[in-house]
């Protein structure tokens, strides 16, 4: 029994509890990252069909609480290029919006054209056809 008090005592001294409190964080967050690194959000078919194009394409998804099927707007797929970051509109999780893409394209023609001779615009745009996304670069 004195040795459980001995502990207790030590446990709960200056000394001890903010070792104390650091182990409980360090375990808490080393289990988060776990079941995050093995893929413990995308437990819906459609986020992990999502998830996985959205990496095969370069890109890193992003799943809310309470995802699937119901909630479309709570899935995205951004990727960087350079120091700017895009979300990539054309992964779904029925797969590549070959129709998003071709608008998106013309899109990017368009605001390349108007962009021209404008102050502040961007130097040029370029397409990536892989992400389907329109690159403003400086």
């Amino acid at each position: 029994m004195r040795t459980v008090n001995r502990l207790r005592d030590r446990l709960l001294s200056r000394r001890g509890l903010p070792v104390l409190v650091a182990l409980v964080v360090l375990v808490g967050a080393g289990v988060a990252v776990a079941s995050g690194a093995l893929g413990g959000d995308e437990g819906d078919p459609a986020d992990r069909a999502f998830s996985k194009l959205c990496r095969e394409r370069g890109g890193t998804p992003t799943l809310a609480p309470g995802s699937g099927d119901y909630v479309k707007d709570a899935r995205s797929c951004e990727i960087r290029y350079g120091s700017h970051t895009y979300e990539m509109y054309a992964i779904t999780p029925s797969g590549f919006d070959e129709r998003a893409a071709a608008e998106a394209r013309d899109s990017c023609a368009r605001r390349a054209q108007q962009d021209k001779g404008v102050t502040g615009a961007p130097e040029r745009r370029v397409w990536h056809p892989r992400t389907a996304i329109c690159e403003a670069v400086d």
